[in-house]
């Protein structure tokens, strides 16, 4: 009885045993697959985690990118706005001294557009007081260079130009030898005549027949009718030459006054 009762207890020890290894082994494979799960998950995490972090580091990459970007313009602006500086300065400077001249030639302006005046007063007594060769052209010349003296949209330098090369065209009458033909009235009629200008020594004409010829006085500041015989051949002569019809080298008389003595 003892014997089976100990062995009954040394079994029932066993069995105990057995069932106690058999449990554990049951929540060791239960440990296991849920420590595999949860390693998945981890690792799943870890690879989440690692591409958020290589996101935030392409993202801070593209960022310090960028930053040095904008140094690299921030840079560039800082030159550009210093030579824009010194730009600055030099028109500063330039805007100063356009002003002094600007000053300075408003003086000479208010100088300079009454010796205009006078200039062009000048030449109008000139003229009419000097031989009358297109005398008509001439004084249109003058007159449209005196409208220019009120003309508010003409400034002064072109003003300045118009008046010197009026009285260019005028010094260059002096040395003039040419012929042109005008009516004028000879003998009490209006005639078609061939004037002759000698520069600013004579002027003559012949009516375009050949038959009368004249000359300017200058004393009686008319024209008077001269001798046929004497200068009719000399004249129509001279009106050839002008018109380049015959040689220059002509010898020729003409009525011409003898120069004044300048007191």
């Amino acid at each position: 009885m003892i014997k089976h009762r100990v062995r009954t207890v040394v079994l029932s020890a066993f069995f105990a045993a057995g069932s106690l290894m058999l449990g554990t082994a049951a929540i060791g494979q239960t440990t296991l697959g849920e420590v595999l799960d949860e390693g998945i998950s981890a690792n799943q995490l870890a690879q989440e985690s690692q591409a958020r972090v290589n996101e935030i580091v392409d993202a801070t990459d593209n960022i310090i990118t960028e930053y040095k970007n904008v140094l690299k313009t921030v840079d560039g602006l800082k030159v550009y706005n210093a030579q824009m500086d010194r730009s600055i300065e030099r028109q500063m400077q330039a805007i100063e001294e356009l002003t002094e001249n600007i000053k300075n030639v408003t003086d000479i302006k208010r100088q300079v557009e009454p010796l205009l005046v006078k200039m062009v007063d000048g030449l109008e007594t000139f003229i009419r007081n000097d031989l009358p060769f297109r005398l008509d052209e001439r004084l249109a010349g003058l007159e449209r260079v005196k409208d220019l003296m009120t003309d508010p949209n003409v400034d002064a330098s072109e003003r300045f130009r118009s008046v010197f090369e009026l009285y260019q065209i005028e010094s260059d009458y002096g040395n003039v030898f040419q012929t042109y033909q005008e009516t004028m009235n000879v003998e009490g009629q209006e005639r078609i005549v061939d004037m002759l200008m000698v520069g600013r020594v004579a002027l003559l004409y012949q009516t375009t027949d050949g038959q009368i010829s004249g000359a300017y006085n200058k004393e009686t500041r008319q024209f008077e009718t001269v001798s046929a015989d004497e200068f009719r051949k000399s004249i129509s002569d001279s009106i050839k030459m002008a018109n380049q019809q015959i040689a220059r080298d002509t010898l020729v008389i003409l009525p011409i006054s003898a120069p004044e003595v300048v007191q």
